[in-house]
């Protein structure tokens, strides 16, 4: 019995520790991926239970299937920076199609209503669906996405330095090497970087710990107001790149 005992205690030891460091990883991707949400309707405003949604990255061609639950909502969670193609499926109505970037730690919602058809028959929206206002959270941030990367001039090819384009944000570093950045005019020590979802900060100077190439970057977000939770310690703001 005391052996019993003593195996309990030790698995009951390793379980703590295993749990936190599995929710520290779900963190990180929580903040470096993007989430996708929405409802399906047919045109009387009726929710469709057990439609099928495909999403598609248009990069790379990976797919991801989910089903829409007895509300009609459905949720595609840990999606990287990209465009993605969405396609509702349901039975006894026409498949719908339309594209919507996500963006880094964004959360995006994309509404179906589903037509009375075959499904032989698509109804396709080819425009992308515009993902600027916030319509899911209270989060106040701004995006710097791959094309500006590359079009924004920059001496030293640092991408943070390219932080300040964002409204709200001054440089805090005197060198001028665009590694220190104070957000709503408070210091730089409460703005956290994070990097593929990971802290990137050197805590004794209050800049950027690893630096990276500007080539390397597909794009990130200055988060300056109403942050959510897993974001953790910042107080001033959040630079969060991809």
């Amino acid at each position: 019995m005391n052996e019993q005992h003593r195996v309990r205690r030790l698995l009951s030891g390793l379980a703590i520790p295993l749990m936190i460091l599995v929710g520290i990883g779900l963190a990180r991707a929580q903040t470096e991926t993007g989430q996708l949400v929405g409802i399906v309707m047919d045109p009387n405003g009726a929710v469709i239970p057990g439609a099928t949604v495909t999403v598609k990255s248009v990069v790379t061609g990976a797919e991801r299937r989910t089903t829409t639950d007895q509300m009609g909502n459905y949720v595609v969670t840990n999606l990287l920076p990209a465009v993605y193609e969405v396609t509702v499926e349901a039975p006894g109505f026409a498949p719908a199609k339309r594209r919507v970037q996500v963006t880094v730690g964004s959360r995006v919602a994309l509404d179906f209503t589903l037509e009375v058809g075959r499904p032989v028959e698509e109804i396709e929206v080819i425009a992308e669906a515009g993902t600027l206002v916030n319509t899911e959270t209270q989060t106040i941030a701004q995006v710097i996405d791959s094309r500006k990367i590359v079009e924004l001039p920059t001496l030293t090819r640092n991408p943070y330095a390219l932080v300040i384009t964002a409204g709200n944000v001054s440089p805090a570093d005197p060198t001028g090497r665009g590694v220190g950045v104070a957000i709503n005019g408070l210091r730089a020590a409460g703005t956290n970087v994070l990097l593929d979802g990971a802290a990137n900060n050197d805590e004794f100077v209050a800049a950027v710990g690893q630096s990276i190439p500007l080539d390397a970057v597909q794009e990130f977000s200055v988060i300056t107001n109403n942050f959510t939770a897993e974001y953790g310690r910042a107080s001033a703001g959040i630079v969060n790149v991809a």
